[in-house]
């Protein structure tokens, strides 16, 4: 879409922490192009010690979103980084399902309606848009009902966030994430909107606290004239929108040369253009054709053979892990770690950043040359989440190439053909040992097996290196046989990392 500006956003993450708010909202703005300042006013209620979440307006939610406003017009720079002031609606979520109303501009007021039409014939006087999220949860139980759906005020829903996905019941990355409000099941999908024959683009954003636009979370991607809140606004109302994981993948699609989010009139056969850029190799296309997969593209593999020695390529560097709460180690912060990448016969092309902490940010990037601090989050069992961050470094160069880390005083040296090959692990089990010693004062003698120096030790994984052929691919899927009436299709792009995008359909009609 040369014709547009690819952004990045979210449209759900809570700004719990209103003392925090320029804090988090500046290092937003070093992670993605837009987001709304999103309020969430409830408050859990206890009664005889059973915890009830609360529901409808209260008058010491004002002042909250009167700072939610101000902040949204404090670090909207139109251009630049895009704000949007909004809350989760607060009225009969159980029956109609949850609703985010994002405001275009900061006038709108924190609407008490309790029932969903209510709310509807509210938002239709202003400026403003209701986007379901976590649509795939029981129908009366906090899943939408499609029944009641305006498609100019909701033109998107949201596919993927913190919960997982609500494509459908037989589709990737169930809502599972969130056992009080799981299972996902029939009735309330984005599948069974498209069904029904509601228009509904989709995108991912966050679902939480923290930081806007936190990598593995759902992001909003969308090809907009401008970083405006006036283009982002006729991106959404046209749909042209899609919902990755969390890497950037950039995607296109095209049947017969009209655009996601688009609908028109076709014969009875079509071919659909797929263009995908990964930050990581491209696993396979998959095309959804009135809810079946109609055809896929596997590419894991395919560029093996093909691959050039000189060329761009695309190298994840990931810092994190370190010491866990439940090997006894106390509480903390997280690791501060200050990065810097230097090629030697190479240049850089660009570099995403794959962040989920407030602070972390790329802060310099040249011809050859970046660096970058972040913060991963503490261990508090084997996995948490944000418990290491990443770099995706594009560069271009030859098998002479080298690569020099940095990573927050310990230096690696790797030549490009080798991580061609294999990637490489560089793990701080010295300074585990010394951890062990200076935290919990144990001597080596005392620590019977070593395997716990590495387990809670930081560690640095330089990613094998992914081809250019790897992570960009152009298919078309040809002779696709549409049925009778309106037809809509979508792509599902998967990684080999597991990141995933979903493109918004094009609806068309067989003539």
């Amino acid at each position: 879409m040369a014709e547009y500006r690819l952004l990045w956003g979210d449209f759900h993450t809570h700004l719990d922490d209103l003392d925090a708010g320029d804090t988090i909202l500046r290092s937003a703005r070093d992670n993605v192009d837009f987001c709304a300042v999103l309020m969430y006013p409830f408050v859990w209620e206890r009664h005889n010690g059973f915890r009830v979440e609360s529901v409808r307006n209260r008058p010491e939610f004002a002042a909250r979103w009167q700072r939610i406003q101000q902040l949204s017009r404090a670090h909207n720079d139109p251009g630049e980084f895009t704000t949007f002031p909004g809350y989760e609606w607060h009225g009969d979520r159980t029956r109609f399902g949850d609703h985010n109303v994002i405001y275009r501009d900061g006038d709108g007021p924190l609407d008490d309606a309790w029932e969903l039409p209510r709310l509807f014939e509210n938002l239709r006087q202003r400026r403003a848009l209701a986007l379901p999220h976590h649509t795939g949860y029981a129908r009366g139980w906090r899943g939408k009902d499609w029944a009641v759906h305006d498609p100019e005020l909701s033109p998107v829903m949201e596919v993927f966030s913190s919960h997982g996905s609500s494509e459908g019941v037989d589709t990737p990355y169930p809502l599972s994430a969130n056992g009080s409000m799981a299972p996902r099941v029939s009735g309330g999908t984005y599948q069974d909107a498209l069904a029904r024959g509601i228009r509904v683009g989709v995108i991912g954003s966050n679902d939480g606290a923290g930081l806007p636009g936190r990598w593995g979370k759902g992001r909003a991607a969308l090809w907009a004239e401008d970083c405006t809140r006036e283009a982002i606004w006729a991106a959404l109302a046209a749909r042209r929108t899609y919902a990755v994981t969390g890497d950037r993948i950039e995607l296109d699609l095209r049947a017969e040369g009209h655009p996601m989010g688009a609908s028109a009139t076709a014969g009875e056969q079509v071919a659909v253009e797929t263009r995908v850029t990964g930050s990581a190799p491209i696993d396979r296309i998959e095309l959804i054709l009135n809810g079946t997969v109609a055809d896929t593209y596997c590419h894991a593999g395919r560029w093996k053979g093909e691959v050039p020695a000189d060329g761009r390529y695309k190298i994840r560097v990931e810092a994190g892990w370190g010491p866990a709460t439940h090997y006894g180690y106390p509480d903390g912060p997280g690791a501060a770690w200050r990065c810097r990448l230097d090629l030697d016969g190479a240049r850089l092309v660009g570099v995403e950043p794959c962040f989920t902490t407030v602070g972390s940010r790329v802060s310099e990037q040249g011809y050859s040359d970046c660096a970058w601090h972040c913060i991963s989050a503490r261990r508090r069992e084997n996995h948490t989440f944000g418990m290491t961050q990443a770099v995706v470094a594009e560069i271009e160069g030859d098998m002479g190439a080298l690569l020099h880390l940095d990573m927050d005083g310990h230096a690696l040296s790797l030549p490009l053909a080798q991580l061609r090959e294999r990637s490489e692990l560089m793990p701080l089990v010295d300074e585990a040992r010394q951890a062990v010693k200076a935290s919990l004062a144990l001597t080596e003698v005392e620590v019977t097996n070593p395997d716990a120096y590495y387990h809670n030790a930081r560690k640095v994984l330089v990613h094998r290196a992914a081809p250019e052929s790897a992570y960009r691919v152009a298919h078309t899927f040809a002779d696709l046989p549409l049925q009778k009436g309106v037809n809509y299709l979508y792509a599902r792009v998967s990684q080999v990392n597991g990141q995933m995008a979903w493109s918004s359909p094009v609806w068309l009609k067989r003539a």
